[in-house]
């Protein structure tokens, strides 16, 4: 049997630049409302993410536990589903 992480990563509307002279590189949401949407929605769904980290066009989340991550995935699996597939 697999054994479950506890991290995902999703795709998501963002890109890391370089800004400036320096080779550190800052989030840039290509949709701003995003976001504001996908924190407000785990925050009503109630999930334990532990830490955020913005990839280039991806977002990686850790949470408490292995069955956290899963319930996500589930629950964000069938959000998405719900969005693509609407009527």
């Amino acid at each position: 049997m697999a054994r479950a992480g506890k991290s995902i990563t999703i795709e998501a509307p963002v890109m890391m630049m370089e800004v400036g002279y320096s080779s550190d590189k800052t989030p840039v949401w290509m949709d701003d409302r995003w976001y504001t949407n996908f924190v407000n929605w785990c925050n009503d769904e109630k999930f334990k993410i532990t830490a955020f980290k913005m990839l280039h066009n991806k977002v990686k989340l850790t949470f408490i536990n292995a069955k956290e991550c899963t319930l996500f995935g589930l629950k964000y699996d069938r959000k998405q589903e719900e969005k693509i597939f609407r009527t």
